[in-house]
């Protein structure tokens, strides 16, 4: 590009999928830029649980999506050069009912027609493999190719090792707004400490993109998505593996009702992580004790032994939802220049480098690693909610 322009890309956003979108842009030799309001990981990235998953995820495109991103993950544990607590321990999803223990398997057997194995585990012999179950559960899937990673941690090794091939950051800076040329394409973006000359900007910012992208005009369907997630005393062997109740995947986008289901996962640390809750509460970051006692009521549902461990915090963090359920990564056409990746929800962690690999390659004009239109920022699907 041309020597008069400060950055080839400029990346507004500093959480995992932001930092992603840096690393895989500089991979490509790219000057890059990356614009964050406050500091790496500061918005939904430190409040996320660190599962990455493949089996909740509709076969089709997003579970492709996840397919890839899952070997990107697998890859980018031995190329950073530091730990960010990657473990493929697989994870064990249960259910509590006949009912869903036949449909469990049933996408079990549909999953396995894309390269996604479970382990049949019946229900008495659930509590061989954790023992601090309920021993009344119907049965359990184990997919032994499910991993976990430190989303603070990854954010972090993401952004050094874009670093080290040139990455400039801005933290502490926020987007005021956007330069246009006369037909409307990108030519800048307008920060509180000045101007980044480009052609191209990358908006990465979570719930928050489109906060950002009306200041170029552009209306994002995204909106707020509250979770709470609750950390115990540390337990060491607990739980072997992440736990997961098999009604997990099923969250309906219902207004003003409280969602929640079992989330449980084992740290490096030893510690434990509750969930999953899940509310439309606007951008309210604050913990809710009635949220809390509904997500340790369920997770004691199913691991009764819980109520011995002690509570030491709680956060809460604001996934960004889309109408349909598939995040959008694309360029963004009323703007020439500006692309998007956000509306990934709860599946930002696992989603983070298969959407930087795909912003890398549309950017520098490579085939794709994926087919684009369902996840393309304007598609007719958005315009439901």
């Amino acid at each position: 590009m041309s020597s008069a322009y400060t950055a080839d890309v400029v990346v507004m956003g500093g959480g995992i999928v932001g930092a992603a979108c840096a690393y895989y842009l500089c991979r490509e030799g790219l000057a890059v830029h990356l614009v964050e309001r406050e500091f790496p990981g500061a918005g939904t990235s430190r409040a996320g649980n660190g599962l990455i998953l493949q089996w909740p995820k509709e076969p089709g495109p997003l579970l492709e999506l996840a397919r890839q991103s899952a070997a990107l993950w697998a890859e980018l544990s031995e190329r950073l050069g530091e730990s960010f607590d990657y473990r493929r321990n697989g994870c064990l999803v249960v259910a509590q009912s006949e009912g869903e223990w036949e449909a469990v398997q049933k996408r079990a057997t549909l999953l396995a027609e894309w390269g996604i194995w479970g382990q049949q585990v019946e229900g008495r012999e659930l509590t061989t493999w954790e023992p601090h179950l309920a021993p009344d559960l119907a049965g359990g899937i184990f997919f032994p190719g499910e991993a976990q990673l430190d989303p603070r941690k990854a954010t972090w090794a993401l952004l050094r090792a874009a670093q080290r091939r040139g990455l400039k950051v801005h933290f502490a800076t926020a987007v005021r707004g956007f330069e246009r040329g006369r037909d409307g394409s990108l030519r800048g973006v307008r920060t509180a400490q000045g101007c980044l000359a480009t052609r191209r900007a990358l908006l990465a910012a979570g719930v928050w993109s489109g906060e950002i992208a009306a200041l170029a005009g552009v209306q994002l369907p995204i909106c707020p998505r509250k979770g709470q997630v609750i950390v115990t005393e540390r337990a060491p062997g607990f739980l072997s593996c992440p736990l997961l109740e098999a009604g997990y995947g099923q969250f309906p986008a219902e207004r003003g009702q409280l969602q929640v289901a079992l989330v449980a996962e084992p740290t490096a640390g030893g510690n434990l992580l509750i969930g999953s809750s899940r509310e439309f509460v606007g951008f309210d970051r604050r913990v809710s004790l009635r949220v809390l006692q509904a997500v340790a009521a369920r997770a004691r549902r199913f691991l009764p032994s819980l109520a011995k461990l002690q509570i030491l915090r709680s956060y809460a963090g604001l996934r960004p939802f889309s109408p349909d359920g598939r995040p959008l990564i694309g360029p963004v056409p009323e703007v020439p220049g500006l692309y998007v990746a956000t509306g990934h929800e709860g599946s930002g962690i696992c989603l983070a480098p298969i959407t930087g690999r795909l912003l890398a390659q549309w950017v520098t004009k490579q085939p794709l690693s994926v087919a684009p239109e369902p996840f393309d920022p304007a598609r007719t699907s958005l315009a439901g909610e």
